[in-house]
């Protein structure tokens, strides 16, 4: 493929000065075989993958590494549970964010990675909200990415199913509008759901905007084309490891009680809408058209580079129970999460936690100056 050098007309999209129009370089290596970046390869620009949890990130992420051929990034902690299951599944760029990626995903500013790290474009990853949460519910009690609870799990925790609900719709209005209104560099939007019902032309959208392509240009006849043709199949091979959980777009929607569902639809309705997810005028999730373009361009004026978790913002309160302190919610259950399959999660956790419950209720029953095991009290 030729690279185009020739600058665009001016109501096009501006290349940023750093950015590549040429495919990266190729090796007799297959479509399931991944490279780091080489030296200056990509002169330093990063591209985010930023969404709120649960929203495609890691199907996005398996996605550009099979069309590019190169490991995606991540601004997680490579040592956490979730980090070391994705890289167990082959996503080697947990904790990588330096020359050696193009892409880097993140969740900011839904919670910050663990260093700050500079972009020049950012891939906007959508999901509606309501399986969206459903997801991410599933995943702060199961500890991972594709494991689902059994259906009696949402009236175990109604409670803590509902609360849920009111506070996440927050995180994900004031995460759209963090990327939408506020950062300055070009984002292109993807819908998780066109991933799955449109994956070609979104594929061609994305390709076509991390190159700083014309949008309405054509990547027909290119090596481009037949790279993006290899993740058309059903076959989980070329998503890499990201695995959606069992059931369909908005099969999430019987675990919401009618007033719970209109919640989500009355407080969202402004982005539910900008995002084709209203579902009493756009028909979603009957009717999911492929949106047009959803290429927001650069502010005019604005800055070219944008540093996740730059300007330290976190949507979320420190005592925020459903942010990663739902890690020490599931920590303390001293019964298992049964899993939708009928077998119980996290046993190693549960046990763990009846050993402190068992331990705590020993010592409150000594209580204070209870005789020790010698027979003389204890008053240390």
């Amino acid at each position: 493929m030729e690279a185009t050098n020739t600058p665009p007309p001016s109501n096009e999209i501006q290349p940023s000065p750093l950015s590549t129009q040429t495919l990266p370089r190729t090796t007799s290596q297959t479509s399931s075989e991944k490279r780091w970046l080489v030296p200056d390869e990509h002169h330093g620009e990063h591209i985010a993958i930023v969404s709120y949890p649960r929203s495609g990130n890691s199907l996005m992420r398996g996605l550009l590494e099979t069309v590019t051929g190169v490991y995606t990034g991540c601004d997680t902690r490579p040592d956490r549970s979730l980090s070391l299951e994705l890289q167990k599944a082959g996503m080697k760029g947990e904790g990588v964010v330096d020359d050696r990626v193009w892409f880097v995903k993140s969740h900011y500013p839904e919670r910050s990675g663990y260093v700050p790290v500079p972009v020049q474009k950012a891939i906007l990853v959508v999901r509606n909200p309501w399986d969206a949460i459903n997801s991410y519910f599933n995943m702060t009690l199961t500890n991972s990415h594709n494991k689902s609870v059994h259906d009696v799990t949402y009236s175990r925790f109604a409670d803590r199913w509902d609360a849920m609900i009111q506070n996440e719709i927050q995180v994900w209005i004031k995460f759209h509008a963090y990327w939408i209104a506020k950062v300055d560099i070009p984002i292109q939007i993807v819908r998780y759901e066109d991933l799955l019902l449109h994956r070609k032309e979104t594929m061609h959208r994305v390709v076509k905007f991390i190159l700083n392509k014309d949008p309405k240009g054509s990547l027909e006849d290119t090596e481009w084309n037949s790279r993006i043709e290899s993740v058309l199949t059903e076959d989980d091979s070329t998503t890499g490891p990201y695995k959606p959980r069992s059931g369909k777009i908005a099969s999430s929607f019987r675990h919401y009680s009618p007033d719970q569902f209109q919640h989500v639809l009355d407080v969202a309705r402004v982005h539910l809408r900008n995002f084709g997810y209203d579902t009493n005028t756009q028909g979603f999730p009957h009717d999911i058209r492929l949106p047009n373009r959803q290429l927001r361009p650069a502010k005019p004026g604005g800055k070219s580079v944008w540093t996740l978790s730059g300007d330290k913002l976190e949507l979320r309160d420190r005592n925020d129970t459903f942010g990663r302190l739902s890690t020490w919610f599931r920590k303390a259950l001293t019964e298992p999460i049964l899993a939708s399959d009928g077998t119980n999660l996290n046993m190693h956790e549960v046990e763990a936690a009846r050993e402190r419950a068992l331990a705590s209720a020993q010592s409150a029953s000594q209580g204070p100056g209870s005789e020790d095991a010698d027979g003389e009290e204890d008053h240390a």
